[in-house]
């Protein structure tokens, strides 16, 4: 019998801010709002989240800290003159080396600031299992019996829904690394979390745009989760009874908060050459009031040893030094003052902003899309003021809701998803989804390069059997349609299913453009004294759920094999 919760601990393994939320089984039937989650500390920043950075010592395998620690950490190891932290491991915003990959290993290395080589799985799980043991803690301080099971525990780990299968993978095995339960796992779809949690917030807990609850069955609404790597955006549908049905597959691309980073990072270099941990924080507190109506100048400590650095080694004044860049009439530098003005604050959101407001204006020419009443911003860079006028200009016809703490909901959403997985009803296939098969070989419509002999006869190998389109809409913990298959050969001890993807609708083989293989499953045939052509085997999948599951089905002997996908080859 298995255990019963009595906890859901939450993970939003962020590209830019982690953090982590809890809620007892009890407290969620009473308020299923209420949910508790720490807060960090780094310098003048206080935030729910803290920044995804993690720091190894030498030896590749030992945590040494996590968020501002780690930071700061670093920070001193460096500005020592021995070069120590070259020894050390340092990772930052390494998440996104997971996004968009179709074929991924689980073996990858990932490089650290200064390029030193190091496997993923162990960067990635030593920082789940920091958060884990971090939330345990604070778990344990509020218990009064000072301890909880681990059984009891369900645990929920964030992934964006534009990720691919291998990418969720990935994350479900670090996690179990990290000591975590495979059983007592479950991968939440973020904007997902976000809509489930919001549709459960009253108006006063919205800046914008009112409450969701009062959403009737048949409203439509996009949910776009503007983060630090990434904007995730879905359409969905509220059903009679509350539940919600996805209409249009997860879509978007790496234009979060991070790009506008990046285009502070490089004005920076224009000007200095260097930067300084304390420059980017910084900035971190200045980028979230930075808003279109606002044209004041903004100011930026430019620490003093930053300032001696670059003077000792250009053997130039960095504030003539600054009026020689093409920035020489909107900067100044007066002593440790960078005082900037406002039209180049704004003009590094420009890439972001634009990406995403031209992507949701692409995804309105589909018809289900222009039915949406509402648009929904949630995650961090959702709290920005720049992207906030920018969709509310370019979509004045459509509400805008924002959530208070709009970079909080998807990971107390994920809480409420833990306590409640049934709140999603349907999905839509970002991928057409079949297995390789051959069939009887038709000289007139098969391609002669793909003719293999069998006991049977001639055959055509690679045919790609679909399962289900891209696009399609497909109910959750529903399996397909079982197809069966029959042994190539007399001697075939066991039938072996190459799992595929394709981005085209009907591709005709699996070696295809835009086909990609996704993993293996092999049933064993028990009974081997029966001819071949009575040993068939039925095969089913099932999508919609976070991951995908197949189903083998041996018609004589009954055997039935239950697995999911192995994605990461």
């Amino acid at each position: 019998m298995a255990t019963k919760t009595m906890l859901v601990a939450a993970i939003d393994f962020g590209t830019t801010y982690s953090g982590w939320a809890f809620s007892f089984k009890h407290e969620y039937d009473t308020d299923s709002t209420k949910i508790a989650a720490r807060q960090w500390h780094g310098g003048q920043m206080v935030s729910m989240k803290s920044p995804t950075t993690v720091l190894i010592k030498p030896d590749g395998k030992t945590f040494d800290s996590f968020g501002y620690e780690a930071e700061t950490r670093y920070s001193e190891l460096a500005s020592d003159d021995n070069n120590e932290h070259n020894k050390w491991y340092y990772f930052r915003r390494f998440k996104m080396m997971l996004h968009g990959k179709m074929g991924l290993d689980r073996n990858i290395d990932i490089e650290d600031e200064t390029q030193k080589p190091l496997l993923a799985k162990t960067v990635f799980s030593l920082v789940i299992r920091y958060l884990k043991e971090d939330m345990l803690k604070n778990i344990k301080d509020r218990l009064s019996s000072g301890h909880i099971k681990e059984d009891e525990i369900t645990w929920v780990l964030t992934v964006p829904a534009i990720w691919t299968d291998a990418a969720k993978q990935f994350m479900r095995e670090a996690a179990v690394k990290a000591g975590i339960k495979n059983d007592n796992l479950k991968i939440a779809l973020e904007p997902e979390t976000a809509s489930i949690f919001c549709r459960l917030l009253p108006v006063e807990k919205m800046i914008e745009g009112g409450g969701m609850g009062s959403f009737k069955p048949g409203s439509v609404y996009m949910v776009l989760d503007a983060g630090g790597g990434t904007i995730d955006i879905t359409v969905h549908e509220v059903l009679s009874g509350g539940k919600l049905k996805e209409l249009h597959k997860a879509s978007g691309g790496a234009w979060g908060g991070t790009q506008v980073d990046e285009a502070y990072t490089q004005f920076l270099i224009s000007l200095c050459k260097e930067d300084y941990l304390d420059i980017f924080r910084d900035f971190e507190i200045k980028k979230r009031d930075i808003a279109p109506d606002n044209d004041n100048k903004v100011t930026i400590r430019i620490p003093s040893s930053l300032k001696e650095i670059f003077e000792d080694e250009s053997g130039e004044d960095l504030r003539k030094a600054t009026m020689q860049t093409k920035y020489s009439n909107e900067v100044s530098l007066t002593g440790d003052k960078l005082r900037i003005n406002a039209s180049v604050m704004k003009s590094l959101f420009s890439n972001a902003i634009q990406s995403t407001v031209s992507h949701v204006k692409e995804l309105m020419k589909d018809k289900i899309v222009r039915s949406i009443s509402s648009i929904l911003m949630v995650g961090g860079f959702s709290e920005s003021k720049m992207l906030q006028h920018a969709i509310r200009t370019s979509f004045p016809n459509v509400r805008i809701i924002i959530p208070d703490e709009a970079g909080l909901v998807i990971l107390k959403g994920a809480v409420v998803f833990g306590h409640s997985p049934s709140s999603v009803s349907h999905r839509v296939c970002k991928y057409t989804y079949g297995i390789a098969k051959t069939v009887p070989f038709d000289s007139e419509k098969h391609d002669i390069r793909k003719r293999i002999e069998r006991d049977s006869g001639p055959r055509c190998d690679d045919i790609f059997d679909k399962y289900v389109e891209i696009g399609e809409s497909v109910e959750l913990h529903v399996a397909t349609t079982e197809y069966g298959y029959l042994p190539s050969s007399e001697s075939q001890s066991a039938v072996g299913f190459k799992i595929y993807a394709s981005t085209q609708k009907s591709p005709m083989y699996v070696t295809d453009d835009g086909c990609v293989k996704l993993g293996n499953v092999s049933v064993n045939i028990l009974d081997k004294t029966v001819p071949r052509g009575e040993r068939s085997v039925y095969f089913s999948m099932t999508f919609g759920g976070t991951e995908i599951e197949v189903t083998a089905r041996e018609e004589r002997t009954g055997n039935i094999t239950k697995a999911i996908v192995n994605f990461l080859g």
